[in-house]
């Protein structure tokens, strides 16, 4: 199977020796169009046809509705790029569907062999049919990573579903994910590892990082899956952008994008003749330190440009190679960050592998929601603690006497003055030092951070709200130590549970806590 071939190049043995260039490995990104046909389109084929033939590229991924945008879907373009011999990477993201749309199409990519996923949370939606579309995030890229894997062994229907309590044939996915080496401040780049570390632990099995052009913090990277004793294959990403796109990336109109003031100057230098081939160029050397620094391989991502173009990068790159070390003070920012998250190396520019104390025990101003909520947690809603035996029997009580009407009044009366709460009946308060997923995150997400904040700023509400897990970073005091704690995926919302008091549900085991499956003393 095609499939099988990236998944080969992507396995490169740990021999302990340098691999050499020749088995370096090249990705490209193909972002398809808002049409299903057109100038666009018709070159991205061509692009693929040429690839094919020149087998330096070993897969091309293709865009789930980038930017938040509609645009042909990646099953279209992928099945077509599968006819013509190259391995498509579909990415996979959650945006815009919900749980049962996403079992959906996994079925439908299996049942056309395109097994090869790039899972992401997605882009917040923009421009639609006569305005912004609604935004979906039913799942986060944890919780489908862990589909997935549950796909791979033989999905087990649920027993009160139709035709439930079934174990579905396996299927045999690859699925990779994405991590951004590029957040600007501390909280932000530590909760991109730790949300890495979840990714493959619910079974992401390669990583493509984020695009950038700093050398030391993708050196960091490698780092840091090597302190977390992670061992999957990694693709940097080189963006090849034309002076338009730099200017925009550098407006952070393009969510999780970065580009150097610096850099953008410099390529406002370039004299209008040769700025084609100082693009190519820098490219080329940014790929010889990538291999350098010890990355399985690139992905490549160059708007605009051909196939011939691409393989100029590819070319010249494997001439620098063999000085690397050379280029790197050109690909320095350190004016740009404030979130390296290891000790300088005086010589070289780059980390030594000593860890920052920066950060630790950086802690927000406590607010009465954080304080008051965290005591009647643990005095009502810690198993074994407190007052847990009786308020349970209580609640259990209420059921019983069919009066929870005004248990779920005043519960959201007290959390709707507190935490602006939607009524979910599946509370998350305790899961993230008392932050509302679903009022104070865009994405309503679980398991950690998107990649699209800004300087601690939500990517949907900059400089209006501070992002929601950048905040519990601060309240629970983290730092670079929670880099080597295993982090605990939690579970999706029960859309079942909707307007129902969130206080009986947790009581009788309803919700995502299961309390029912724990064996604890309530004397």
């Amino acid at each position: 199977m095609l499939r099988d071939a990236l998944k080969k190049c992507l396995r490169i043995p740990q021999s302990g020796k340098r691999p050499d260039f020749n088995r370096f490995i090249f990705t490209f990104e193909l972002v398809p169009a808002r049409a299903s046909r057109g100038k666009i389109l018709d070159d991205i084929i061509r692009f693929a046809e040429e690839a094919a033939w020149a087998k330096r590229i070993c897969a091309l991924s293709i865009t789930d509705n980038a930017g938040g945008h509609p645009a042909l879907t990646p099953r279209a373009l992928g099945t077509e790029i599968k006819a013509l011999g190259m391995t498509p990477v579909i990415h996979f993201s959650c945006k815009d569907k919900n749980r049962n749309l996403i079992e959906s199409q996994l079925f439908e990519l299996d049942r056309a062999g395109l097994n090869t996923l790039l899972v992401l949370t997605g882009d917040f939606p923009r421009y639609g049919y006569r305005g912004r579309a609604k935004p979906v995030f039913d799942l986060d890229s944890v919780l489908v990573l862990s589909m997935i894997r549950e796909m791979k062994k033989g999905l087990i229907i649920d027993s009160k579903a139709p035709g439930g309590g079934v174990r579905l044939s396996p299927m045999d996915f690859y699925a990779g994910c994405v991590v951004s080496p590029f957040k600007r401040t501390f909280p932000e780049q530590v909760l991109q590892y730790v949300k890495l570390r979840r990714k493959i632990q619910a079974g992401a099995e390669f990583v493509i990082t984020q695009m950038g052009y700093d050398a030391r913090k993708f050196q960091e990277m490698k780092l840091v899956l090597d302190i977390m004793g992670i061992d999957v294959p990694i693709l940097a990403t080189v963006l090849v952008p034309n002076l338009k796109l730099a200017r925009i990336i550098h407006k952070n109109i393009i969510p999780g994008c970065t580009m150097p003031s610096r850099l953008l100057k410099e390529m406002e230098g370039w004299p209008v003749d040769r700025a084609l081939d100082l693009r190519l160029d820098r490219a080329s050397r940014l790929v010889a330190i990538l291999f350098g620094l010890g990355f399985d391989g690139v992905h490549l991502s160059a708007p605009g440009l051909g196939y011939s173009d691409v393989d100029r990068i590819i070319t010249r790159a494997m001439d620098y190679a063999g000085r690397w070390q050379d280029f790197v003070q050109d690909f320095l920012f350190p004016e740009e960050w404030h979130s390296f998250i290891f000790e300088r190396d005086r010589h070289s520019g780059l980390n030594r592998r000593e860890l920052r104390k920066e950060g630790e025990g950086t802690r927000g101003r406590p607010s009465i929601s954080h304080l008051l909520g965290k005591a009647i947690h643990y005095m009502f809603f810690e198993p074994g603690k407190g007052l847990f035996g009786p308020a349970r029997r209580l609640v259990e009580r209420c059921q019983e006497k069919d009066c929870t009407g005004w248990l779920s009044s005043v519960e959201y009366l007290f959390k709707g003055l507190l935490y602006d709460c939607q009524r979910c009946g599946d509370c998350y308060l305790g899961d993230l030092e008392f932050l509302c997923p679903q009022s104070q995150c865009a994405k309503k997400l679980l398991n950690g951070p998107c990649g699209g904040s800004e300087n601690g700023w939500c990517e949907v509400w900059p400089k209006q709200k501070r992002c929601l897990f950048v905040r519990q970073f601060h309240r629970a005091s983290w730092g670079t130590s929670v880099l080597l704690e295993e982090p605990k995926v939690v579970s999706p919302r029960n859309w079942a549970l909707d307007r129902q008091s969130s206080w009986l549900n947790f009581y009788t085991g309803r919700d995502h806590n299961h309390i029912k499956e724990l064996d604890e003393d309530e004397d």
